[in-house]
């Protein structure tokens, strides 16, 4: 008679052999401290000749067992692992004990989203907003927070408001003619239109760069708005490059947003020493090159250290740099994966107390 074989054409019999091979196999280059690994093996050699050998769905069991057991080792020796080179959390943001991939929005600071401000009563809130700085090949957007009044139309509007610029980064710029106005901003679902005065006119990519400019301002100010319905004067915009009439989601991460930016120091802050340099992005093998200059135009390099991102998803890293009072510019670098080559990023300048 043909012996009984499993779904996959796998009699019981070779099973059992694969099995035992593999269980002795793993077995033997495994050696963890007291006699645990002894009693395995103590088991396997009592159980070889064992009729429930010949029951796959009790192999399998017995199986899953040990990898457990010689999973369980792996954990314990990966424990003592020396893990001071895994960088830090952020300075301004939210703190967590290592960095963790992210997927949708770099890390917020940690301050209130909004407050009370002096005797005139006036309400204050610090929004995110957008703008563009070119990076050697294209536009990308990078990120900023404002602190600033609210405007009449809520914070929608109040960020929309400051996305027209100027930003606090040189840098940084906005595809925006700077005197659009905000006329209306209503929600409806996930979805928040937003009425404006004037329309970029530029070229096919710089405009999609400021759709998106608009697009991630909104859904970052309100996280419950998926997209974006943006009308000029009441209506669809005019392109001669794209069809705007419909609600607009956000491109991208990699498609859009700058590729490495540094969250802090923010530009033109005074900090102390040793200072926490963290930076948000993606890089070459997650290679992320750290550059501190000094002098009147910043051309005197002071020290050069690196963190690891990620290569292909964005992840957040810090260092900290010890710094003699002054004031300073921070740059990071990717590396070409071409010609290796390092491509600067994103820079600030700040100053050490």
């Amino acid at each position: 008679m043909t012996p009984p074989r499993d779904r996959d054409g796998m009699t019981d019999d070779l099973l059992e052999t694969r099995l035992r091979r593999a269980l002795n196999t793993e077995a033997s280059m495994v050696n963890p401290s007291g006699d645990g690994l002894g009693r395995i093996r103590a088991g396997i050699a009592e159980e070889q000749s064992s009729i429930w050998w010949r029951r796959p769905a009790l192999a399998l069991v017995a199986a899953a067992f040990l990898g457990l057991a010689v999973g369980g080792v792996a954990v314990a020796l990966s424990q003592n692992d020396d893990k001071t080179n895994l960088p830090a959390g952020p300075t301004t943001e939210p703190q967590t004990s290592a960095p963790t991939v992210q997927t949708t929005e770099a890390p917020a600071p940690t301050t209130t989203s909004s407050e009370t401000g002096g005797s005139t009563g006036a309400s204050t809130v610090n929004v995110p907003v957008y703008f563009v700085a070119d990076d050697g090949r294209e536009l990308r957007l990078y990120r900023e927070f404002h602190r600033t009044a609210m405007q009449p139309g809520g914070k929608i509007a109040t960020a929309v408001d400051q996305m027209f610029g100027p930003a606090v980064d040189p840098d940084y710029s906005s595809s925006w003619p700077e005197s659009t106005k905000v006329l209306s901003v209503s929600k409806s679902g996930d979805t928040a239109t937003v009425n404006l005065s004037a329309f970029p006119s530029t070229g096919a990519d710089a405009e999609t760069k400021a759709v998106q400019q608009l697009v991630y301002t909104v859904t970052a100010t309100d996280n419950s708005v998926k997209r974006v319905r943006l009308q000029v004067n009441g209506k669809a915009p005019q392109s001669g490059h794209s069809d705007w009439s419909q609600p607009v989601a956000r491109a991208s991460m990699l498609d859009v947003q700058g590729l490495i930016w540094i969250l802090a120091p923010t530009e033109g802050s005074t900090v102390g020493s040793p200072v926490k340099v963290t930076v948000f992005g993606t890089a070459y093998e997650g290679n992320v090159t750290i550059k501190v200059f000094r002098g009147p135009s910043f051309d005197e390099e002071v020290t050069s250290t690196f963190v690891t991102t990620e290569m292909g998803a964005f992840r957040e890293a810090s260092t900290t740099i010890p710094l003699d009072p002054g004031t300073y510019a921070v740059r990071v670098y990717d590396e070409s994966g071409e010609t290796g080559d390092l491509i600067e990023r994103d820079s600030k300048t700040f100053t050490v107390k």
